[in-house]
């Protein structure tokens, strides 16, 4: 199991583009929780993490066919929001044990033959409804800039709490291991991740982007319902979920913390 650390975006400011945000939905993607597929601001477009569910629900026979599909609904969201494939600068990509990474990188070369953006590849144990590939992006409308800007990393569940200021934004992390269920955990997490926010100058409305992880994916939908009652319903930020191992076994409380069962990380830009 590869191990999920904290990474950072290095964002660099783009003169003359306005940051204006805008929330990306193409049609036949349907999210499945409080979140954006896309989401435009200034000159990037940020990607939530994308599954094989094709505009029917359906999922790929082969492990191939579920990544082509992946990056097909990747496709969907970039184009929506008037960028091309190229115009990716970074992605994630997490796969289940049943996608060989052979697979992946196959299809991958056929999808980015030049100049393919950087990225980082996870094991994940389980992913929301059961997906067997998750593949989350940025990309940056001025192509000019695509190799400065492949330094940038969508914020990863798993580093240390706090705030890391970045160029153009801040990227902060927490969890509410303070509560036994998971609901109380998200909202624990989101209403600490609003308070180190305002000390450094922003809010939850100012989030463009965020990495959930969470312990044990039976609880995607008590979790979802947590979350969504923090962002704006008509402009969230896209959004990564993933259960990057096995869920705890025991949930007894040590001292005056419980397991983590959520904890998320949020990039606010503005």
């Amino acid at each position: 199991m590869m191990r999920l650390w904290a990474v950072f975006l290095c964002l660099a400011s783009l003169p003359g583009v306005a940051a204006e945000r805008r929330p990306v939905f193409p049609p036949g993607i349907k999210p499945a929780g409080p979140y954006a597929p896309g989401v435009s601001h200034g000159g990037y477009l940020y990607v939530s993490g994308q599954g094989p569910r094709d505009a029917s629900g359906k999922y790929g026979d082969t492990p191939e066919a579920n990544v082509r599909q992946t990056l097909r609904n990747i496709r969907a969201i970039v184009e929506a929001g008037g960028l091309t494939m190229e115009h990716i600068a970074y992605a994630q990509v997490y796969l289940h044990r049943s996608v060989p990474r052979a697979v992946m990188e196959r299809v991958w070369k056929e999808t980015f033959p030049r100049n393919p953006p950087k990225r980082l590849v996870f094991a994940a144990y389980r992913m929301p409804l059961d997906i067997p590939v998750e593949i989350n992006a940025i990309a940056v409308r001025d192509l000019a800039l695509k190799k400065q800007a492949s330094g940038m990393v969508l914020p990863s569940p798993g580093g240390k709490p706090g705030c890391r200021k970045v160029s153009g934004g801040v990227i902060c992390t927490a969890s509410g291991a303070r509560a036994e269920a998971v609901e109380e955990q998200t909202k624990l997490t989101l209403a600490g991740l609003d308070e180190l926010l305002k000390l450094q100058g922003y809010t939850l409305a100012d989030v463009v982007a965020t990495n959930v992880r969470l312990d044990n994916v039976e609880e995607f939908a008590k979790m979802n319902a947590a979350y969504g009652a923090f962002f704006p319903k008509e402009a969230p930020p896209t959004r990564t979920t993933i259960a990057p191992s096995a869920p705890a076994q025991s949930r007894q409380a040590r001292g005056v913390r419980y397991p983590a069962l959520v904890s998320v990380s949020v990039l606010a830009v503005k």
